[in-house]
C-alpha cells in the first residue's frame, strides 16, 4: 500500500537562500488558480491547498524554516478553515514565529482582484501548556471563491530536531513542496512514506547542500470510523538527524540502527542514566512494597501510588526534562519522566521492569525499519513475572493496572534493554470490552414501554465508562441512553461501584420509553441501551485500516410483559451470524410463554478479532449490514381496540 524509501546524506556545502527565493508568487495566484471552481482529483471537496510550502536553512547549529500556505475556499461551508493557528514549541524561548504575513484574495464581478491583509492587531498569543502556545488569527473577508494566503518563519536554537513535512492533508492538496539544506558536514537519514497513486519528483543540488521534493494532486484524508491516526495515511517526508558535526550531547541523541539506539539511551542522562540516580523521600514506599509478597499485587501497589503522587504535564517525547528527583519533589513532570520513576522503584522493590518505547494511536505507527525517534510518543514501564505482561503508564489516572492503555491497544513498541531489546506488540486478547445489559418492562396498549435496565461493564468496557461518568455524569447518561432513542426518558440513575475497579460498574436505569407505533402495530425494538443503534460501515469504498482497538462482548437479555389489550403478531426468528474467519458472531433467540404475555429475548455479540486490513472491509463492511438488520428487527404487537 505504501512505498518507502531510504537514503542517507553526508552534505557540507551550503550557500543559503536569497530573499527572493522564499515565496516571491506570494500573493499571485495564478490563471488556474483563481478560475477553479472544483477539485478535478477530489470532486466535491470543500476547500483545496493551492500551494504548501517549507524551506528549513541552517543558521549555525540554529534552525530556520519558512512556511507558507496558499488555500482556495470553494464552499461556504469550509469558511472555517479561515481560522489559523500556529503551534509552537515556546518552553525557553526554543522556538520563535516571527513575519506572518497573510491575505485574503477575492475578485469582483468585473474581475477586479481585491487583496484584504491581516491586521497585526488580530494575531493573538496564548499559552497552550509548559511547553507549546498558539498563535492565531482569523482571515479577514472570507466567502465562497475567497483564496486565502499566509506565510510566517520558525526560528529555533537547535537544527536536530527535524519535523515531519506533511505534502498531503485533510483537503486536497494541488501542489506542495518542500526545501530543505543540511547542516554543514551532518549527515541525515530520510524516508518518504506515501500512497502507491501518488509521485514524487527528488532533485538533489550538491554545490548548495540542498534536497528538493514536490507532490501534486493529492486528494484530503478524511475521518473514517475506527481508524487510527490520520497521519498514517497522509504522503509524507521524515528526516532525522544522525550526526550534527557537533560533540557532546547532540551527537549521542542522533542513531543510525536500533542496537545503537539501545545503547545510546542507555547511556543517555535525560533517560538510561536517570535510572542510576535515587529518588529522595521515595525509600518508604519502596519499603512497604517489598512488604508485599504477592509481585501482582506489589506492581499495583506501586503503579497506584505513583499515579496518585505524580501529575503529567502534557509533554509528548521520550526523554527527560529534568532529574526524576525534583519531578518526584515537584509531584509534576513529563510522561517519561513519570514512568521512569515508576522504573525505577519497581526495580528497587524487586521487579524487574523496563522502559518500552511507546507511540499512541493519536501520534501515528511504529515503523521498524528504521530508527526514527520522532515516531515515538512516550515512555511507559514493562513487565513481564509469571504468565504475565504489564504495560504501565502512571500519566493515566484511573486506569487499571491489568489493563493497557487504551491509546496504545494494537501498537508497536520498542524495549530498551541492553540484553534483550526487541518490538513488542502491544495488544490484549486476554481481556475484553464486556458490556451486560437486562431489560426487565410492561408494554401497556398505548405502546408505552416501563421498565428497569441493569448495565453492568467490565474491563475496558468499564474503563471507558467511567472516565465519562467521572467527567460529566448527566452528560454520559443524555449521550448514551436518552439521545439514540427517540421519546426515551430516564426517570432515574443508580451507580455502583464507581470507585472500586476491581468490581463491575453497574448502572441501574428506570425508564420509560415511547414505542414506534404504525396504526395498531406496536414495534419493539431488543437492542436498547446495546450502543449499536448506527452502522459505522455503510461508505462504498474505505481507505484505512479498521481497529477496534480491544475484542468485544455485548450481550442483551429481555423481559418484557405485554398488556391483555395486546396481542404478539410477529417473533424475529432466531439466528446465529459468524463471519468467514469466525472472528466475529451474534447470536439470537426469542421466545414466548404459552400465554403470549411475556417474551424473553437474548442477543450475544462477540468479536474475537480487533484489527482488519483495508481489503478486508468489503467483508466486514457486508457482515455488518447483516448484523444491523438483525439489531434492528423488531417484535412486532398489535393493539386489539386500535
Amino acid at each position: 500500500m505504501r512505498y518507502i524509501f531510504l537514503c542517507l546524506f553526508i552534505l557540507s556545502n551550503f550557500h543559503g537562500f536569497s530573499q527572493e527565493y522564499r515565496f516571491p508568487d506570494f500573493g499571485s495566484p495564478t490563471i488556474e488558480e483563481i478560475k477553479m471552481k472544483d477539485c478535478s482529483f477530489d470532486p466535491g471537496a470543500g476547500a483545496v491547498y493551492l500551494r504548501k510550502d517549507a524551506i528549513t536553512i541552517p543558521d549555525n547549529q540554529q534552525m530556520i524554516v519558512y512556511f507558507r500556505y496558499r488555500i482556495k475556499i470553494l464552499k461556504a461551508s469550509a469558511s472555517d478553515l479561515a481560522n489559523i493557528k500556529i503551534r509552537a514549541y515556546t518552553n525557553f524561548d526554543w522556538e520563535k514565529i516571527e513575519d506572518i504575513k497573510a491575505v485574503s484574495i477575492n475578485y469582483l464581478e468585473d474581475g477586479t482582484k481585491k487583496i484584504t491583509e491581516l491586521e497585526r492587531g488580530n494575531i493573538y498569543k496564548t499559552k497552550d501548556d509548559d511547553y507549546y502556545s498558539n498563535i492565531t488569527f482569523s482571515m479577514p473577508e472570507v466567502k465562497e471563491g475567497t483564496i486565502i494566503e499566509y506565510s510566517y518563519s520558525s526560528y529555533r536554537k537547535s537544527y536536530k530536531l527535524i519535523d515531519y513535512w506533511y505534502f498531503q492533508d485533510e483537503i486536497p492538496v494541488l501542489k506542495s513542496t518542500y526545501n530543505y539544506t543540511i547542516l554543514p558536514g551532518a549527515e541525515f537519514s530520510y524516508r518518504i512514506l506515501k500512497s502507491r497513486a501518488h509521485s514524487i519528483r527528488m532533485k538533489e543540488y550538491k554545490n548548495e547542500g540542498r534536497l528538493f521534493f514536490e507532490m501534486s494532486n493529492m486528494a484530503g484524508v478524511k475521518d473514517e470510523p475506527y481508524m487510527d491516526s490520520k497521519r498514517d495515511y497522509l504522503s509524507r517526508l521524515e528526516l532525522q538527524m544522525n550526526y550534527s558535526g557537533g560533540s557532546g550531547l547532540d551527537k549521542e541523541r542522533f542513531v543510525g540502527t536500533w542496537p545503537e539506539l539501545t545503547q545510546k539511551l542507555l547511556r543517555d542522562e535525560d533517560f538510561g542514566l536517570q535510572l542510576e540516580h535515587s529518588i529522595s523521600g521515595t525509600s518508604e514506599l519502596v519499603n512497604s512494597a517489598k512488604s508485599i509478597d504477592d509481585e501482582n499485587k506489589r506492581i499495583a501497589y506501586l503503579y497506584y501510588e505513583v499515579t496518585r503522587h505524580m501529575n503529567w504535564d502534557n509533554y509528548i517525547g521520550i526523554y527527560a526534562k529534568d532529574k526524576l528527583k525534583f519531578a518526584w519533589e515537584k509531584r509534576r513532570g513529563t510522561a517519561t519522566e513519570i514512568n521512569l520513576i515508576l522504573i525505577k522503584l519497581l526495580r528497587e522493590s524487586g521487579i524487574p521492569a523496563y522502559p518500552l518505547l511507546a507511540s499512541d494511536r493519536f501520534h501515528g505507527k511504529v515503523d521498524v525499519s528504521h530508527p526514527f525517534i520522532s515516531q515515538f510518543s512516550k515512555v511507559i514501564a514493562y513487565i513481564e513475572t509469571g504468565s504475565n505482561k504489564y504495560f504501565l503508564d502512571a500519566t493515566i489516572h484511573g486506569n487499571v493496572v491489568n489493563l493497557i492503555p487504551v491509546t496504545l491497544l494494537n501498537t508497536t513498541g520498542y524495549l530498551v534493554d541492553r540484553k534483550n531489546s526487541r518490538f513488542i506488540t502491544i495488544a490484549d486478547p486476554m481481556h475484553y470490552d464486556k458490556n451486560f445489559v437486562n431489560i426487565v418492562g410492561t408494554i401497556s396498549p398505548s405502546g408505552l414501554l416501563k421498565g428497569q435496565a441493569f448495565i453492568m461493564d467490565k474491563d475496558y468496557s468499564r474503563l471507558e465508562k467511567e472516565t465519562q461518568l467521572r467527567t460529566d455524569s448527566n452528560q454520559f447518561i443524555y449521550a448514551n441512553y436518552v439521545k439514540p432513542f427517540d421519546k426515551m426518558r430516564i426517570n432515574s440513575v443508580n451507580i455502583d461501584n464507581l470507585n472500586n475497579d476491581t468490581l463491575s460498574l453497574n448502572l441501574m436505569l428506570n425508564f420509560t420509553h415511547q414505542l414506534v407505533e404504525s396504526g395498531s402495530y406496536i414495534m419493539l425494538q431488543e437492542n436498547l441501551f446495546s450502543g449499536f443503534e448506527q452502522n459505522p460501515f455503510v461508505a462504498d469504498e474505505r481507505h484505512t485500516e479498521i481497529n477496534f482497538g480491544r475484542n468485544k462482548i455485548i450481550s442483551i437479555n429481555c423481559v418484557f410483559d405485554i398488556s391483555e389489550d395486546i396481542v404478539l403478531e410477529a417473533l424475529p426468528k432466531d439466528i446465529k451470524l459468524i463471519m468467514p474467519d469466525t472472528s466475529i458472531a451474534i447470536t439470537r433467540t426469542t421466545i414466548h410463554s404459552p400465554d403470549n404475555k411475556r417474551i424473553i429475548s437474548k442477543l450475544r455479540l462477540e468479536m474475537n478479532r480487533s484489527h482488519f486490513a483495508v481489503d478486508e472491509y468489503p467483508t466486514l463492511k457486508s457482515f455488518y449490514k447483516k448484523l444491523y438488520d438483525i439489531m434492528d428487527e423488531p417484535i412486532v404487537l398489535v393493539a386489539k381496540n386500535k
